[in-house]
């Protein structure tokens, strides 16, 4: 969550991304809730702790943003409301898992994603999230579409992947690349929706005549022991791993050399756009959401139809075997991106969107947000 207090957003102010931070009206210490729960059986106490936590701080907040669409984001909209504070929601994906998704597979969920839609604006960030809201009942004018943008390039040089492989070679011994390798990274959760399974059916007679190359699949997922067991039966036992998942992955980026996306249900909101920015060669799915996401600019990615498994290998084949143009693309797709779909402006319609809301601090519904 995010508390906004129009005063860090004056008129004249332009948008900075350490601007979107907490700040109190009294204080400019830090105050935190209860640590965040560690599964599911611990949400709900968490939940108790956080709703005491906010009665007392949220009425001092001009706007109050939550990222994901969740059990806490639904007790936030239900307390912001009576409390006649505007509150933002965004349908995201949390550890890969796309909210959308996430409500459609329990009863209690869908209750838990319609109470978020009470939100006074709901922040899509892609074409396939506004369906999804606008087939859950979400009223079309609360839906905001602002898509991520690309940040900073992260500029990767011998220097810096020889030290973040080393780096996290000594973290996770799994993580060794042999000198002349290839890491190809994969984000996507281990899940039926993850793709993952295909990625594995594609890429083993990859890594059979690559043996020095390295598959990394990062997350986690219900199906961890699944995916496990096929790299085992697919015999890359040796070339495949998966080392949990990672809090920063700026250093995973580094290390990496092909970023897959074998599935858009998780990573295009986050990993991708900065895989992206890292220069980093894309095999991907061809999707209306990776299309709508990049454009024009498709043609510069690695793309292959959902669930084409042979196409998928014939991808994966092509961009190792002429890296050397496919990481020219990838920079020229990060370069057009980042003058396209430049992270400072998805942070600007933020900030306007913000703006708005706290300029009707007093009113109690303020729907038809339009960012």
């Amino acid at each position: 969550m995010v508390f906004v207090d129009k005063a860090a957003f004056p008129p004249s102010s332009p948008p900075v991304p350490g601007r979107l931070a907490h700040r109190d009206r009294t204080s400019r210490d830090s105050h935190l809730p209860a640590a965040a729960p560690r599964g599911e059986w611990s949400m709900s106490r968490y939940v108790r702790n956080l709703r005491k936590w906010l009665l007392e701080r949220l009425p001092r907040y001009d706007v109050v943003y939550c990222d994901f669409m969740r059990d806490e984001s639904a007790m936030v909209v239900e307390l912001a409301r009576r409390l006649h504070v505007p509150c933002v929601v965004r349908c995201g994906a949390l550890m890969g898992a796309n909210d959308i998704v996430w409500q459609a597979s329990l009863r209690s969920r869908q209750s838990i994603f319609q109470r978020c839609l009470a939100a006074d604006a709901i922040i899509a960030p892609r074409a396939s999230a506004q369906q999804g809201l606008l087939a859950a009942g979400a009223k079309s004018p609360t839906i905001v579409r602002i898509a991520d943008g690309i940040g900073d390039p992260l500029r990767r040089t011998k220097a810096t992947i020889a030290a973040a492989r080393k780096s996290l070679a000594e973290v996770n011994h799994d993580l060794n690349v042999p000198v002349d390798g290839r890491v190809l990274l994969c984000m996507n959760r281990l899940s039926p929706e993850g793709g993952v399974s295909s990625l594995l059916a594609s890429i083993w007679p990859v890594l059979d005549q690559r043996p020095d190359d390295r598959l990394w699949l990062i997350g986690d997922g219900s199906w961890r022991a699944k995916i496990f067991s096929e790299i085992k039966g697919h015999g890359i036992g040796r070339s495949a791993f998966m080392p949990g998942s990672f809090d920063h992955i700026d250093e995973l980026m580094h290390a990496a050399d092909v970023f897959v996306l074998p599935s858009a249900s998780d990573g295009v909101e986050s990993f991708w756009p900065t895989a992206i920015a890292a220069g980093l060669p894309s095999v991907v799915v061809d999707c209306p959401d990776t299309r709508a996401y990049l454009g024009g600019a498709f043609s510069d990615t690695h793309h292959f139809a959902a669930q084409d498994v042979d196409q998928l290998q014939f991808k994966l084949h092509e961009v190792l075997e002429h890296y050397d143009e496919a990481s020219i693309a990838a920079e020229r797709l990060r370069k057009r991106l980042a003058q396209t779909t430049p992270l400072s402006d998805s942070i600007a319609r933020h900030v306007r969107l913000f703006q708005s809301l706290a300029a009707m601090r007093d009113v109690s519904n303020v729907g038809g947000a339009t960012g």
